[in-house]
């Protein structure tokens, strides 16, 4: 029997997502990210999501908290953009910012975890998750810098990691199909918009109801038709002038080693 079709997840969490009545499915792939309950809170308003039609920034912002109140960013996006890491710098550093008053003591900053799902080529790898924080090692003796006990319970912290963002590079295409655990089954939706019967990952099942193509009104079909269709054609843009980028810069070293070859 032919598998369902699902649309694709960055199109969802624009359109259908963002209801309250839909945050389980979200809530669901971030518990199984995280190992632990996560609930959302709300969606964070960023310069795509006012402006959703024109795809310039593909960004997702969710805010979310678990047991321990920390924050977590869940930045979606798929574009072809080598400012990748400055943004999502950006992004964590604007909501440390934005959830600490004026006066409020510093021991009041929020946790805030990055988690990025990537649709695009990025950097060299063999993994497909990639998980990312601060730590401190000594220059000369190459050692962790630690904590004392009295230390821990002043910031309620038990190392000087947990006081950092961390990153979470999800890539996307890197996946090789085989869904070893749980959250391998969302990583498999992900990537081939599917959703196994025996699949059992938090959230996978609610998403199979909401996110299937058939389900959706007629004129949401015709936005999501139109958004894969630009999505390919910015994908077939972006690799053509990757060539020609990479075919000047050939043209610049040819000249210059050639140049080289006559000076000798």
């Amino acid at each position: 029997m032919k598998t369902r079709q699902y649309v694709s997840f960055d199109w969802a969490i624009k359109r259908l997502l963002r209801s309250k009545a839909n945050f389980g499915v979200l809530a669901g792939f971030l518990s199984e990210l995280l190992k632990e309950d996560i609930t959302i809170l709300e969606v964070l308003e960023s310069e795509s999501n006012k402006d959703f039609k024109k795809h310039k920034q593909n960004i997702v912002d969710l805010k979310v908290k678990n047991s321990k109140d920390e924050i977590v960013i869940i930045e979606v996006q798929y574009d072809r953009d080598y400012s990748f890491f400055h943004r999502i710098l950006w992004g964590t550093s604007r909501v440390v910012t934005e959830h600490l008053h004026e006066g409020d003591d510093y021991l009041r900053v929020h946790k805030v975890i990055s988690v990025n799902l990537i649709y695009f080529d990025l950097g060299e790898g063999e993994d497909y998750i990639y998980h990312g924080s601060t730590s401190f090692r000594g220059i000369h003796k190459n050692d962790v810098f630690q904590l004392r006990a009295n230390e821990k319970k002043d910031v309620d912290k038990d190392s000087v990691q947990e006081v950092f963002p961390e990153y979470y590079l999800i890539k996307i295409n890197r996946f090789d199909d085989l869904a070893k655990d749980t959250l391998d089954e969302w990583i498999y939706f992900l990537k081939n918009e599917e959703i196994k019967p025996e699949f059992t990952a938090q959230g996978l099942q609610e998403a199979g109801r909401i996110l299937a193509y058939t389900k959706l009104k007629e004129e949401d079909q015709i936005d999501y038709n139109n958004y894969i269709d630009n999505r390919r054609r910015e994908t077939v843009s972006f690799e053509r002038n990757s060539v020609k980028g990479l075919r000047k810069v050939w043209k610049k070293v040819w000249k210059k080693e050639n140049g080289k070859l006559h000076d000798q």
